[in-house]
């Protein structure tokens, strides 16, 4: 992996300048900042040290290959498809080549907007990204983590990571909250596995 195709940390002043936090839809709405961190907050290495309080962690086997597996990821009109019900639009807002500093927001049912900041992309191999702000306080940090393992010319394998800490209320009552958020998450997985099954 290249030292361009990922953020292992983030310590001040060592980050590209970021672009100006994203309005949302509705003026009425606020938007709370969540903390950057790199990819250690996965916990996918050998090393644990500086891993979110919160993992989960799903390993699915696709009918595609990691390059039609990427082109899915990238493809903002796929995620409403496979992660629903849940996410409804996915807007990119920085323009291709997509590469570690990416930015994207992406829109729930409910109304909730999320905004995103990609810390790893090494294309058809791993992406991973961090929450830079959220419409609603859930999260303190949230991110999601994709590794990529071509299985031959037509199948790969996908371990997905989410990791977050989570905020305010949700953190008080994560205990019966967080089953039902492993559930819902492991729904978007075989809905991913559905939705690759007939991108044959």
């Amino acid at each position: 992996m290249t030292a361009s195709a990922i953020e292992h940390s983030v310590s001040p002043g060592s980050e590209r300048t970021a672009p100006p936090m994203p309005r949302p839809r509705k003026a009425s709405d606020s938007v709370y900042e969540c903390e950057p961190f790199g990819v250690e907050f996965f916990g996918v290495g050998e090393s644990q040290a500086g891993a979110a309080p919160v993992r989960h962690q799903f390993v699915r086997e696709l009918d595609v290959s990691a390059k039609q597996l990427w082109k899915i990821l990238e493809d903002p009109k796929s995620w409403p498809v496979w992660a629903a019900p849940g996410i409804v639009e996915v807007e990119w807002t920085t323009p291709k080549p997509y590469e570690v500093g990416t930015e994207r927001t992406v829109f729930f049912i409910g109304g909730m907007e999320v905004y995103e900041r990609f810390i790893a992309w090494e294309p058809e191999r791993e992406m991973a990204f961090c929450f830079r702000g959220a419409t609603q306080r859930v999260w303190w940090r949230f991110g999601e983590h994709y590794s990529i393992r071509p299985l031959g010319d037509s199948r790969c394998e996908l371990t997905w990571t989410v990791a977050y800490e989570p905020r305010f209320v949700f953190a008080k009552i994560h205990g019966l909250a967080g089953p039902l958020m492993r559930w819902s998450l492991r729904r978007y997985a075989d809905g991913l596995v559905k939705y690759c099954r007939g991108a044959r």
